[in-house]
């Protein structure tokens, strides 16, 4: 990782020496950002860094520390490690395998950046705490020329981060191992969730998302965090949608089981498995994300169809927009330091935006694919009550299986997805070359 991390850097100092030029400035704070109290309490939420101070160095709990860069010298890192018997403080990492790339300054009181912060109206702040960047004399916060070329060359991962989010693959699939057996093992959700996380040697605060562990009809939500205590009366399904971090880059991988492997809803679940590896298998540098969206569409009107849950050509329901019933959400997202990593619309350093078309207003990427880019696949199939009602009163209705879909309603829906990155050569898909290291495949 030590090579790996040598090139990362020098990467980044060529994205910081083009964001200054662009900006007519001399230097780059960047501040790590400090856990916020809770609303009139003394307790405090979990602390989440600054991702682009996490994107020069690679330690998600180096709160209140500081970075400056001018992309020529050797960066500095303002490391906060104050003497504290209430908490357990940061230990410096001198000895990691990048700490070699930054001169450091060890910070005991938050107070001491003072002393060198120099110019700070020819340097920019990059951080939430806006009111410390003007007291500090900053006058240029959060400089939108600068943000801009830091989203959109952050979208473009170097190997560094491909191998950080690969280690976060393989810690995620030993937790999805654990999970599937545990509901088969008969456990609740809050149960699988536990294993899960104890699996993953992760916790609540630490995995890049709240899992989604969602049985029956609760995979149906979208984004289910509830975790029932409770056993249901009968159990049918099983959707897991969870990943882990590494160095602060996330993975996300989701799957769903069927009790009965014989059931119709299995066979839908192995349709969509098909239909995920054959997207992957069609991404190339060049086309646009949005036309493997509406191939994925295509593809489902066809299932739909096939299972007699509609009773109209494919295309007509593809035409009539049916299969936005079935699968509400985007294709899938940028991925990296963020689970929704940033610049999914951007189409350049200038910050261009290209909005999704307004029949898919939840797809979360509008780019064109391009070499080291990390996206998620991740089509889905739900039997959600809110999206399916409206149609019972239109002139379609009379063409809708309702008693096969009232029956599958009980199941929630289907999700699955893979992590891949985009290589001239076509997509690697980082999540199957993990499951092959492991040996097993989580399905």
């Amino acid at each position: 990782m030590k090579t790996l991390f040598s090139q990362h850097i020098a990467r980044l100092q060529s994205i910081v020496q083009h964001a200054l030029e662009v900006s007519r400035l001399d230097g780059l704070w960047i501040h790590a950002g400090s856990a916020k109290k809770n609303f009139l309490d003394d307790q405090y939420a979990p602390f989440k860094i600054n991702p682009h101070f996490n994107y020069f160095f690679p330690d998600p709990s180096a709160e209140h520390s500081w970075l400056f860069l001018d992309g020529q010298n050797k960066p500095k890192i303002y490391f906060y490690a104050p003497e504290d018997y209430w908490h357990v403080m940061p230990n410096p990492p001198r000895s990691a395998f990048f700490a070699d790339e930054f001169e450091w300054q060890i910070l005991t009181d938050q107070q001491q950046i003072t002393q060198y912060i120099q110019q700070p109206k020819h340097c920019v702040f990059i951080g939430e705490d806006e009111s410390l960047a003007q007291s500090l004399g900053f006058t240029e916060i959060n400089s939108k020329k600068v943000l801009n070329v830091l989203h959109f060359e952050r979208s473009i991962k170097s190997e560094f981060e491909i191998a950080c989010m690969y280690q976060a693959q393989l810690s995620a699939l030993k937790g999805h191992q654990v999970a599937k057996e545990a509901f088969f093992a008969g456990k609740t959700e809050f149960e699988i969730n536990i294993d899960y996380l104890a699996a993953t040697q992760q916790s609540d605060n630490n995995v890049p998302y709240g899992n989604i562990i969602a049985i029956n009809q609760n995979s149906a939500v979208l984004h289910y965090t509830q975790l029932d205590f409770k056993h249901p009366d009968i159990r049918q399904s099983f959707l897991i949608d969870a990943g882990t971090t590494y160095l602060g880059y996330a993975s996300d991988i989701t799957r769903t089981y069927a009790l009965d492997p014989k059931s119709e809803f299995a066979e839908l679940i192995n349709q969509m498995d098909q239909f995920k590896l054959d997207i992957i298998d069609q991404l190339q540098v060049g086309f646009n994300y949005l036309s493997y969206h509406t191939q994925m569409h295509q593809w489902i009107s066809q299932m739909i169809h096939q299972f007699e849950l509609v009773k109209l050509p494919a295309e007509q329901i593809f035409e009539e927009g049916i299969s936005r019933i079935f699968l509400p959400h985007g294709l899938g997202h940028q991925l990296g330091l963020q689970v929704h990593d940033v610049a999914g619309f951007q189409q350049n350093h200038r910050g261009t935006h290209k909005a999704p078309p307004d029949i898919y207003p939840s797809l979360r990427c509008t780019r064109e694919l391009v070499e080291g880019m990390v996206v998620t696949i991740e089509p889905g199939f739900y039997f959600i009550e809110m999206l399916l009602t409206p149609w019972k009163n239109h002139p379609l209705s009379r063409f809708f299986n309702w008693d096969k879909i009232n029956k599958l309603k009980a199941f929630g829906g289907i999700r699955t997805e893979d992590n891949i990155v985009m290589t001239p050569a076509g997509a690697i898909n980082l999540t199957a070359k993990a499951e092959k290291e492991l040996g097993f495949k989580i399905k």
